[in-house]
């Protein structure tokens, strides 16, 4: 589905394009070069790459994966996609760590907590380059920027890019329209470093706004990422994302 120059949803349970449980997955079309944010939940997500191609997307200009964070349902795919497509699979290195070894051991805990045993299920990777913060990638004509948005989790990442009908941020599970953001039970979540997070994309004054869940915004992206800079400085924690 393009949603704008350059820019397609090719994954979403929510909006019934690939399998329940997906999150909103994104291409950048670069030109010669493509690159997805977040594959899915599913560990073929052979779904998505169909939807690419109903968009006339050539699948063998697919060269990078970016990932917001690793949680199933934005990286289930991740190991497939790096294997059968020779996808170029980038990720922080917070995230990188889960992606590798689990959660448990990434968080250096005796027990995976109730409530979170279906984060262990996802398949494992090893992220092709660990992202750092500021860093570009060329994809194609078109320059991608990684930003590190800890909050949602620790080494959660945004990214962004200027195209022809401005400059588009993809935020994960960051920060949703209308201001509401995602939080965990520690150590999963960063509370102390969300509105340092969100104050780095409320800088860039986005125009388009695309998270992992809920609705997506070509105009004013800024002001929902504002709407949870406000709360959380005049004392009030953001409302929570009420579902995907």
């Amino acid at each position: 589905m393009k949603l704008t120059e350059g820019i397609y949803l090719c994954g979403s349970g929510a909006y019934g394009l690939t399998p329940e449980g997906d999150c909103h997955c994104y291409v950048i079309d670069g030109g010669e070069e493509l690159a997805m944010i977040d594959c899915g939940l599913q560990n073929d997500p052979q779904a998505i790459l169909a939807e690419m191609e109903k968009d006339g997307l050539d699948l063998g200009r697919l060269r990078y994966l970016f990932l917001t964070h690793v949680h199933p349902d934005h990286a289930g795919g991740c190991q497939w996609l790096q294997k059968n497509c020779g996808v170029c699979v980038m990720a922080g290195e917070e995230e990188g760590k889960v992606l590798e070894s689990g959660l448990q051991k990434a968080f250096n805990l005796e027990k995976i907590p109730d409530g979170f045993a279906s984060y262990t299920k996802i398949l494992r990777a090893v992220p092709d380059h660990i992202l750092h913060d500021g860093e570009e990638i060329a994809v194609g004509a078109l320059k991608v920027t990684a930003v590190h948005s800890p909050g949602h989790t620790p080494g959660s990442y945004s990214f962004f890019t200027d195209t022809r009908g401005g400059r588009q941020l993809f935020c994960g599970d960051q920060v949703f329209y209308h201001g509401f953001i995602s939080l965990l039970a520690p150590p999963f979540s960063a509370y102390g470093q969300y509105l340092q997070g969100l104050k780095k994309l409320s800088a860039l004054n986005a125009d388009g706004l695309f998270p992992g869940h809920l609705l997506w915004t070509l105009r004013n992206g800024h002001r929902h990422i504002d709407e949870a800079v406000w709360n959380m400085e005049s004392g009030q924690r953001p409302e929570l994302k009420p579902f995907s």
